[in-house]
């Protein structure tokens, strides 16, 4: 019986782990030349998004206009995450062309 009770209680630890692991997930977008590949991401809470540089001819860079606070390094090439951890909805720019590349991160 002892052996069952604990058999139980790895089960559900293991469960409980499982479905915190499946809420925090991380969302990716591409950057192009002067554009984000989407206008908006909607994630949950605790969640991530990741940004994949992919233009050649500009230097583009993720910044948090306000709500949280982020600044990306400014290249062609790489990428940068950030884990949302306060819900709300974010408009990220890149400050080299921030009036073509916004984009809304919208954390529930």
């Amino acid at each position: 019986m002892r052996k069952l009770v604990i058999t139980l209680a790895l089960v559900s630890l293991l469960a409980g782990i499982g479905a915190a692991v499946a809420l925090a997930r991380t969302k990716s977008v591409g950057m192009g030349d002067n554009y984000f590949f989407v206008g908006t991401v909607k994630i949950k809470k605790g969640s991530s998004v990741r940004w994949h540089w992919s233009g050649t001819e500009n230097l583009h860079n993720v910044v948090a206009k306000k709500g949280v606070r982020f600044h990306s390094k400014t290249g062609h090439s790489g990428s940068f995450t950030y884990t949302f951890n306060k819900r709300g909805t974010f408009t990220i720019i890149c400050t080299k062309h921030p009036s073509v590349m916004r984009m809304k991160v919208k954390v529930s």
